[in-house]
């Protein structure tokens, strides 16, 4: 059975960028997690992807991202995009500053960040790198881990955002200015934003919900 689902709301989008599912299978094992689902999932908005646990949604962010490969199917990016993400999986260098991550993440990006940038950044995750630029990631707490994948995510600046619950352990302040970025980047990015969170839903322009059909 095909299942489509067309995450466009017309004439309203400002980019007109879109990452494409055609008929996309995948199994784990025994089990078909996603059969023939087909979907249109443009920018200009920020698409939420709901669902009970193990129903696929972080998995449905690695098929956009093509961190693995369908079954069946193919997944069509915008040519020369670029993908960043915040994830649970995703890695900081303990034994490295905060400042020294950035730059490392920046410079495989073929980025190169100023003093004044890395600052800017800092205040717009809420991440003192005055104060904390030069501790080394390994004495963070959850929260500062979290509001410096931020910063990376956000010094990359890639056409892609790929979110997998990414305000989780951070406190109200926190939470509230992931929102105020993804709000403000939403118009010239796909932003996919995979969660449970009913805050994080809240500001959601299109959710899907899992499974799909």
């Amino acid at each position: 059975m095909r299942r489509t689902l067309d995450a466009i709301e017309q004439g309203k989008n400002s980019v007109t960028s879109e990452i494409l599912f055609d008929n996309i299978c995948l199994n784990f094992g025994k089990r078909k997690l996603f059969v023939d689902v087909t979907l249109k999932l443009r920018g200009g908005k920020i698409i939420g992807i709901t669902g009970a646990n193990g129903v696929g949604k972080s998995t449905l962010l690695k098929l956009a991202g093509r961190i693995i490969k369908p079954d069946g199917g193919a997944v069509t990016l915008p040519i020369n995009a670029t993908i960043a993400a915040v994830s649970p999986e995703m890695k900081i260098y303990d034994g490295l500053t905060a400042v020294e991550n950035l730059k490392f993440f920046a410079k495989l990006r073929g980025k190169s960040l100023g003093a004044d940038e890395i600052i800017s950044l800092g205040e717009r995750v809420g991440l003192d790198t005055k104060t904390f630029g030069d501790t080394c990631a390994e004495n963070f707490s959850t929260g500062m881990r979290q509001r410096l994948k931020f910063m990376i995510l956000l010094s990359v600046d890639a056409d892609i955002w790929l979110l997998d619950e990414p305000t989780a352990n951070l406190d109200d302040d926190g939470r509230q200015k992931f929102f105020v970025q993804m709000q403000a980047a939403k118009h010239d990015k796909i932003i996919l934003l995979a969660t449970n969170d009913s805050a994080e839903v809240d500001i959601c322009d299109e959710v899907i919900r899992l499974p799909i059909g």
